[in-house]
Order: structure tokens, then C-alpha cells, then sequence
């Protein structure tokens, strides 16, 4: 093991623990499970069960390994095999999900508090542990959290699994707690092979400003996280952050757009009513005209404090810079829990550049306001699930987009790349790619085709529709069977939805489009 002030809890029954006893850079003689430290100490590893992490003074049912540190000394801490008995749980954060989580009785509220890194989650099943929903999910990359807390001392459980790699050494990361050096080069794999979780308690931690700090550093690859538990024998509390407080001026609150006086065309809306969407979330056009002015943005009816929502970067049909120009599709997809930003401002004229160049202004203003305390988005959007979305000339852009490291998945409706640059993009992408067209009418027939062959490097999924032309689905109400396909693509990239409602609609044994009208097929996937 590589971590520099640990020592290891050995689960009952699971004897390859032993064989591993240390790796650290002085030697360390194992013997018979107990350990004889380079200054002439004892250092005893247990072969009892780990404890579990909501009830310090009981056994847990899984058979987690756990590792005890110090925050305070490199030498390992003898006396303290976990959370200490007397110690009351402060806070525990479900690292890398929207919603909450349970552990052992203990209730791991949605990530918070993370600056920087990438959310990912896993469906496999999750070894050594009875509730391993926790470990289902992840925050991967170099970042940090800084959970308020009030001043006190602390000890912190730290939840790992490997859900990528099957091999040692591929990933390597340390974790340094308030600022000191906590664990070094921790290899999960190493300890426990993939898709089994694995624990470490950093004890006597002293926080004096306000904020418990964990900060992540990758050494090989990405150093992961799957969850956080606060524990506290000396009253150590959780603040919740107060509310921003925040003027008119500063929340720059988006203005409501009025449909009868600024759309009028009722192909999107009949009788400028909006059709009511099939999501349970409703749905309401905005123009954020101090920051955004040249875009329309479409959103959940009502945002609440647990909203994380998924960007979607739209760019339209003839790469129109008119926002509303697909008012009902984009309201469908709204009203399924996403935010919707168009190119263009509502009602606005005239054609964009036919690149990336609008839906890119898109994403970094959906970043900023997530990031700004007074805004209504503030910290209601998933800034680490993001995509890149259009009709027919702004499926084009959509996949110009493709290539910005913030986007997760390209999708193209009626489209597919033409121009000779294409060949210029293709390289750059590192996300899957989706193409939906419809029958040989649609003049993107050809060119949804011919994309779908020339993308080699990353995942593709193409369909047919064999009922819709180049245009039909954004005059039917919610898209029709083209806004079922988009929304379920969302969820399944950006929701990690595998359910009929995501990956369920597009594999499986007659999936919605595994079937007439559609004709689809996929590659890498």
C-alpha cells in the first residue's frame, strides 16, 4: 500500500490483505497479521470486520477494508481503528450524484461543495459492502471540496472504488486533508481490485476557518472519490452556507418571453399557447438580456434547491438566429429536468457563423451563472453533463461543438457534417456521437449517413425515421417520435439513464428504436 500514514483493517475471512501489509518507503516486517514498526512501536493489523460508518459502535455487514490515519503525524495511529465510538456524524456528502444516497442508515446528501472535477456513475454492483449505492458514483479529476463546518475537531471517512480500471498502478492520486498530506498514491485497485469498496478514516482533524478541506491531486490517470462522512466526538457542527444576499441588479433575473407578441407563427404553437409538454416539469422561455442577450433559454417551469440540471447547447434549423424557431421541441426537453439554450435571441434574425462559435457562448454562460451566487441558476446546474444539440444546419453546429472538452455527447437531428472541414473535426472528438434523421426525403439523408461511417474514434448511434422529411418533427406536437429520441438520449448521456427512458430506448430487444417507422444501428457502443 502507498499511502504514507496508513495501516490496514483486514476484513474477516479475506486473507490476501495480509500478504500486501505495507509498501511504504521504510520496510515494514509483517508477521503473523501483526506489524513491527521501523522505530520499535507495534503497529496491529485487526482481521475484525470494519465499522460501519453510521453506527461507530457496531459492526458493519460489509467486509470494506478500512485504513486509520492521522491528520496530524505521519507515524500510523494505533489507537484509533475508525471513527472513534464517541465520535457524532456531521455531514455526508454522496460524491458524484444528484440525489441522495444511503449508507449504513446514514443519508449521503447530493455532491456538494466540489470545485472542479467530473461526476460519473456506474450501473455494476459494488463488492464488500451491503449499500453500495454510495459507491455507485463518482467525482473524478484533480479538485476539491470545502464542506463549512464549525470549529472543532474531526475525523472523515473517505469512500473509494475503482469502476474504470483492471489493473494496478493505472490509477494513482493522494489526498491531503486541511491542508496536510493524507494519503499518497493510493492505488484502490491494488487494495481491492474493481467495483469493490474500499474505506479510509483520516482522524484528528482540526478545523479552524469555517471549512473542512479534501483536496484531490492526480498522479496517474484521475484520483476519484465516491463519498464523504464528517464525524465530530468534540461538537463539531455542519453550517448550512446562508443565502446570497442580492439586489435586483445582481440577480439579473431573465425576463419572461411573452409568446402572443414575440411568436406568432403557429406551425411551433397553436394559437400561441405552448402545447403542453410530457414532462412532469413544465417548462418557461426566458432571454437573459443583461448577460445572454443573443439566446433564448428554455427551463424547468419551477427550479428547486435540489435541481442539478443537464445543459443542452441548441443550435437551429438553417443556423437561424431566431431562439423560438423550435419553441416546441426544445420546450418538450425542457419539461424532462434539462436547460435549454438556443442560439439567438427570441424573435432575432439573421444566420450565425455555422460553427460552434454560439452554441460554445452558451455553455460558458450556463458555467458563469451556475457559479453566481445571485443568480437563479446558481448551483442548479450540472455543469459536468453537458450537450451539444441542433436541427439540420445547427446539427452541423452541434457537432463543431462536439469537440469542447465540456461536452459529453453530439447530437445531430436532420443533419450530419458536409462541408470539407469535417475531416478536421472528426479527430477531435472524444464524446459519443448521436445522428437521428429522417427517410430519404430528408435532404441529410445522405450526409447522416456518410458521418456516421467516417466517425471512427468514438461511439456512434444513427436511426432513420421512415415517416418524417427533413423538417417534420418540429411541427408535430413535442417533436413526436423525434423528441422521444432526443429526450431519451439525454438521459441516457446526460442522466446516466438506463432504463426504457434512456439507454433502454435505443438497445435492447425491441427498444423503441430498434423498431419500424425506425431503422438504427450503432457502432462502439
Amino acid at each position: 500500500m502507498k499511502n504514507q500514514v496508513m495501516m490496514e483493517v483486514l476484513a474477516s475471512g479475506v486473507g490476501r490483505y495480509a500478504a500486501k501489509c505495507c509498501k511504504m518507503l521504510l520496510v515494514i516486517a509483517c508477521a503473523s497479521f501483526g506489524l513491527v514498526a521501523c522505530d520499535g512501536g507495534s503497529v496491529v493489523a485487526s482481521s475484525v470486520p470494519a465499522m460501519s460508518s453510521s453506527e461507530v459502535t457496531q459492526a458493519s455487514e460489509s467486509s470494506v477494508p478500512v485504513t486509520s490515519a492521522s491528520a496530524s503525524s505521519s507515524v500510523p495511529d494505533t489507537n484509533s481503528m475508525d471513527v472513534p465510538a464517541d465520535a457524532s456524524l456531521v455531514f455526508a456528502i454522496n460524491a458524484g450524484a444528484a440525489a441522495a444516497a444511503s449508507l449504513g442508515g446514514v443519508t449521503y446528501s447530493p455532491d456538494r461543495f466540489a470545485t472542479g472535477g467530473t461526476v460519473n456513475v456506474t450501473a455494476d454492483a459494488i463488492t464488500g459492502v451491503v449499500d453500495y449505492a454510495v459507491y455507485q458514483s463518482e467525482r473524478y479529476g484533480s479538485y476539491a471540496y470545502e464542506i463549512p463546518v464549525t470549529m472543532a475537531t474531526y475525523s472523515v471517512k473517505l469512500h473509494f472504488v475503482e469502476m474504470f480500471h483492471n489493473a494496478a498502478e493505472a490509477r494513482l492520486f493522494n489526498v491531503n486533508v486541511e491542508g496536510q498530506p493524507s494519503i499518497s498514491e493510493l492505488d484502490v485497485f491494488a487494495e481491492v481490485g474493481s467495483n469493490a469498496a474500499y474505506d479510509v478514516v483520516i482522524n484528528n482533524i482540526a478545523v479552524s476557518d469555517g471549512k473542512l478541506s479534501i483536496e484531490l491531486t492526480t498522479v496517474t490517470d484521475n484520483a476519484t472519490i465516491s463519498g464523504i462522512a464528517i464525524y465530530s466526538n468534540d461538537g463539531g457542527q455542519y453550517e448550512e452556507p446562508p443565502e446570497p444576499v442580492c439586489n435586483d441588479a445582481q440577480r439579473q433575473i431573465p425576463r419572461a418571453v411573452n409568446y402572443a407578441t414575440e411568436f406568432n407563427d403557429p406551425q411551433y404553437f397553436d394559437n400561441n399557447v405552448a402545447r403542453s409538454p410530457t414532462g412532469a416539469r413544465g417548462f418557461v422561455i426566458e432571454q437573459a438580456s443583461a448577460t445572454l442577450p443573443n439566446h433564448t433559454i428554455y427551463r424547468p417551469q419551477t427550479l428547486t434547491d435540489n435541481d442539478n440540471l443537464p445543459i443542452v447547447a441548441w443550435g437551429n434549423g438553417g443556423c437561424s438566429n431566431d431562439g423560438l424557431s423550435q419553441a416546441d421541441f426544445l420546450s418538450e426537453i425542457a419539461s424532462h429536468g434539462y436547460i435549454v439554450i438556443a442560439n439567438g435571441a427570441p424573435g432575432g434574425g439573421g444566420n450565425n457563423d455555422q460553427h460552434e462559435t454560439e452554441l460554445v457562448k452558451a455553455i460558458d454562460w450556463a458555467i458563469a451563472e451556475n457559479g453566481r451566487e445571485c443568480s437563479q441558476f446558481y448551483g442548479k446546474l450540472n455543469v459536468e453533463k453537458i450537450a451539444a444539440m441542433g436541427w439540420s444546419c445547427g446539427g452541423g453546429m452541434a457537432h463543431y461543438a462536439a469537440i469542447d472538452p465540456r461536452v459529453d455527447t453530439g447530437v445531430a437531428l436532420n443533419s450530419g457534417l458536409y462541408s470539407g472541414d469535417r475531416f478536421g473535426y472528426y479527430d477531435r472528438f472524444r464524446t459519443p456521437i448521436a445522428i437521428f434523421n429522417g427517410n430519404q426525403s430528408d435532404v441529410a439523408y445522405s450526409n447522416g449517413l456518410q458521418a456516421f461511417d467516417e466517425i471512427t474514434n468514438v461511439p456512434v448511434y444513427h436511426a432513420n425515421h421512415a415517416n418524417l422529411g427533413h423538417g417534420d418533427a418540429y411541427f408535430q406536437d413535442n417533436g413526436g417520435d423525434l423528441g422521444k429520441a432526443a429526450v431519451g438520449w439525454l438521459n441516457f448521456q446526460l442522466k446516466d439513464d438506463m432504463s426504457e427512458t434512456g439507454r433502454g430506448r435505443f438497445f435492447g430487444n425491441n427498444c423503441f428504436m430498434c423498431r419500424a417507422p425506425w431503422t438504427s444501428k450503432s457502432k462502439d457502443f
